[in-house]
């Protein structure tokens, strides 16, 4: 399964947070990562995935790459050249970063994209599974 990883599941991780009610979002993406690993699925990472990241925390894509590659995670790096069509319809039902999050997942064919913010994805539901971490 090639699995389009948001980063902010990253961050959480890297974070250590832990959401409303002391949900353990860290805890949630570490035992994902190990669900990918033994499954044998992708984790296909875009350009925007690691600016992403870099803005947050300063982690070059080295380093993240580092992490992941650790983890015994296995890793699909989109070209930065990656075309891809950004619908005006998910543009219009999705924030901008979303929609271009969806648009790579949906042009380089993953199964499902992988985030935290499940409800920023509702729209493009029809056309790609979206799943929080613990329902991988």
């Amino acid at each position: 399964m090639r699995v389009y990883l948001d980063s902010n599941v990253f961050i959480s991780l890297i974070d250590r947070e832990i959401g409303k009610g002391s949900r353990g979002l860290f805890v949630e993406a570490e035992q994902f990562l190990e669900r990918v690993k033994e499954s044998g699925s992708v984790l296909v990472l875009s350009k925007l995935f690691f600016a992403e990241i870099y803005h947050h925390n300063l982690m070059s894509k080295e380093s993240v790459l580092g992490y992941l590659q650790g983890q015994g995670v296995k890793i699909e790096i989109l070209p930065p050249e990656t075309k891809f069509f950004l619908d005006k319809a998910i543009l219009a039902e999705l924030h901008y970063a979303d929609a271009l999050h969806a648009a790579v997942a949906l042009a380089s064919k993953c199964d499902c994209i992988v985030t935290f913010n499940i409800k920023d994805f509702e729209k493009v539901k029809p056309r790609i599974a979206v799943f929080e971490p613990a329902e991988f």
